[in-house]
């Protein structure tokens, strides 16, 4: 009854050639969020310049500090816990330095008071 309404179906033969161009996709290119940097490209900055020099920024530096309920800690940056805890702060530099080597990085002593005294 309502021929009308039905879609009349399409043979291979019956799509001119311009039709078969507009059906194809085009091919797209993966898009790259964050592109690798070159190393010669352009001037240095500031912070690339930093952890080209210093070891202690790719590992994290380790600190001897002073431990708040007595003793000497030693510490990695931004750690919020010692890796361990010594009665003098000569015992605590020998373990940071071993461990600091072993990791490719950098001891940093401080004094009773907090200060920085020496960086290994």
């Amino acid at each position: 009854m309502f021929g009308f309404l039905k879609k009349k179906e399409k043979k291979p033969e019956d799509t001119p050639a311009g039709d078969a161009k507009k059906q194809e996709k085009p091919k797209e290119e993966p898009v790259v969020v964050n592109p690798p940097k070159e190393k010669n490209e352009g001037p240095v900055q500031k912070d690339e310049a930093a952890s080209e020099d210093d070891s202690s920024d790719r590992n994290g530096a380790y600190f001897v500090s002073p431990h708040p309920d007595g003793g000497w800690q030693v510490k990695k940056a931004k750690a919020k816990k010692a890796l361990k805890r010594f009665d003098t702060k000569a015992e605590a530099e020998k373990y940071a330095k071993t461990v600091a080597k072993n990791q490719d990085s950098s001891v940093i002593r401080q004094k009773k008071d907090g200060k920085i005294q020496k960086k290994h």
